[in-house]
């Protein structure tokens, strides 16, 4: 049984890690725009992260993007593509605590999701926990005032049913293709779109007049936010299920705020607080909930080794 609930955290970790690495780097990307555009910041983003996936595992990605199918990667690199356009779309016309909040609600939309792409079984036992969550997000982003939608938010909502998307589709997508190659195709395919709206929608001359701190802020998202948080998402998915995942993805926020406030001076109230532990406390019930059920199929089984995690 403890194997078991080894498995279950590693990977568990690697979803608490990226949202670490997000928290850090929505508030770094609203500094970048200082001096840089949000096409202009994606476009050289994904282009350095695909220059770094294929110098890593160039043959092997080739030869598995060969023979796949395009409908094997394509709609979870579209989902991804547009939730990062939208996303720091987003991040530009609003605060990066509210974009944490409204980013986090796949939490609502992924079961959904799942049950009508992967055929999943809805489980309603979450849905009273995942209520929760969502009133835990609100007490943490609306602070002392009432949460209201700008042009921002409504990109930030936009950007949850495509993270949503993301989430099911690259489960979907695993089942064919490994974790590294699937990030591959995402960032691609999000680094072509992100460079079709730069040259469409943006002057080409503010290349030139991006600061050294932006080129920084590019250069992390693409190694750390991208490459690394890519994998590590994908790599969960093989052994969590999306609506597991895009549960854990709702400490972004928590962490968002906590950055946010160190760089961007962002404040927290009370209420922000208090809804910070909400969500940390459905979370950590949540997973609890699963083990034991996982558990207890693994004693069924009379198998205290190998279990589906998924």
């Amino acid at each position: 049984m403890e194997r078991i609930k080894l498995i279950k955290m590693k990977y568990i970790s690697y979803i608490m890690l990226q949202s670490m690495i997000y928290g850090v780097g929505n508030p770094l990307t609203k500094l970048a725009y200082e001096s840089i555009t949000p096409f202009w910041l994606l476009t050289f983003r994904f282009f350095i992260s695909l220059l770094i996936f294929f110098l890593f595992g160039g043959k092997k990605l080739i030869v598995q993007l060969r023979v796949a199918k395009i409908s094997q990667y394509f709609p979870a690199s579209m989902c991804t593509a547009l939730a990062y356009i939208t996303c720091n779309l987003a991040l530009n016309l609003t605060s990066a605590t509210n974009v944490g909040f409204l980013m986090s609600l796949p939490v609502i939309f992924t079961p959904l999701l799942a049950s009508i792409i992967l055929h999943q079984k809805y489980d309603f036992r979450y849905l009273p926990l995942q209520i929760i969550i969502i009133i835990g997000l609100y007490l943490l982003c609306s602070n002392e005032g009432g949460f209201t939608l700008n042009k921002g938010d409504i990109f930030a909502l936009i950007t949850a049913i495509a993270l949503s998307g993301s989430l099911v589709f690259g489960k979907k997508s695993l089942e064919s293709l490994d974790a590294v190659t699937i990030s591959a195709a995402q960032a691609g395919v999000t680094a072509l779109m992100s460079l079709i709206c730069a040259l469409v929608f943006d002057d080409f001359s503010i290349v030139s007049n991006i600061a050294q701190a932006a080129w920084g802020v590019v250069v992390y998202l693409a190694v750390i936010c991208t490459c690394i948080a890519y994998v590590l998402q994908n790599l969960a998915l093989v052994y969590l299920s999306s609506s597991i995942v895009s549960m854990l993805q709702c400490t972004q926020p928590i962490l968002t705020a906590v950055c946010s406030f160190i760089i961007l001076g962002e404040t927290l109230s009370f209420r922000g607080v208090l809804g910070g532990l909400i969500i940390i406390g459905s979370i950590l019930l949540t997973n609890l909930i699963e083990t034991n059920e996982k558990t207890d199929q693994a004693v069924k089984k009379g198998d205290n080794f190998t279990v589906d995690l998924k």
